[in-house]
């Protein structure tokens, strides 16, 4: 977490120093690196939270029905990861107007739907409510900074990370270790977990990016 908010806090600055030059060709390879390691960084959050859900959520919450909902959640990781990461770059080529009127139609459509579908449906509306709120506010807020920086989503380099994720899990299920309970036990096996996932981003070259 602490590298992924310098990363924002970084291209942020980056931003500011390279707009004050009119340098939009630097500003665009920012953004482009920025946006690769974030989705690096955000795909391995979301194995983790998809894979081992049952297993955090008892650890931590000794309740295994917790793990139902992390899982349902892990799949905005990646959408709140990025998404906060285009804010900051919004905000470093002086688009807090946009932001903020991002930030307000989101919070109505969300006050609107918490309003009006949680009461029907419970737990399940609040849910549709997160899932709604946060693809909403990627969405604007990516069409916002397409608008003003001709950047590549990095659309192939998410499904070779998703690719890796998928194997990593194949391979932690086949050592897993089981010597201990509870939460060492997690921390080893998503050790493991997390370090096949390197291994096979950089085997499929995920760490060298096209300026």
């Amino acid at each position: 977490m602490y590298f992924y908010f310098l990363l924002a806090t970084l291209s942020f600055q980056s931003f500011q120093d390279f707009l004050l030059g009119k340098n939009l060709n630097r500003i665009k390879n920012v953004c482009n690196t920025v946006f690769n390691f974030t989705s690096i960084f955000s795909v391995l959050v979301m194995g983790i939270f998809f894979f081992f859900a049952n297993d955090i959520s008892i650890a931590i919450y000794d309740n295994i029905e917790v793990g139902k909902w992390i899982k349902i959640l892990s799949f905005l990781v990646i959408f709140m990861y990025i998404d906060n990461i285009v804010d900051g770059m919004l905000k470093g080529i002086n688009e807090h107007v946009s932001v903020m009127l991002c930030n307000i139609l989101d919070l109505i459509v969300t006050i609107l739907i918490i309003f009006f579908i949680v009461p029907i449906l419970g737990m399940e509306g609040y849910i549709l409510s997160i899932f709604v709120s946060e693809l909403l506010n990627f969405s604007v807020s990516l069409y916002q900074l397409k608008r003003r920086v001709n950047f590549s989503f990095p659309l192939l380099l998410i499904l070779k990370c998703v690719i890796a994720v998928l194997m990593s899990y194949i391979i932690t299920s086949l050592i897993s270790f089981n010597g201990f309970t509870g939460v060492i036990n997690l921390v080893i096996n998503v050790s493991i977990f997390i370090i096949f996932y390197f291994i096979f981003t950089f085997i499929s070259k995920c760490y060298i990016f096209k300026k």
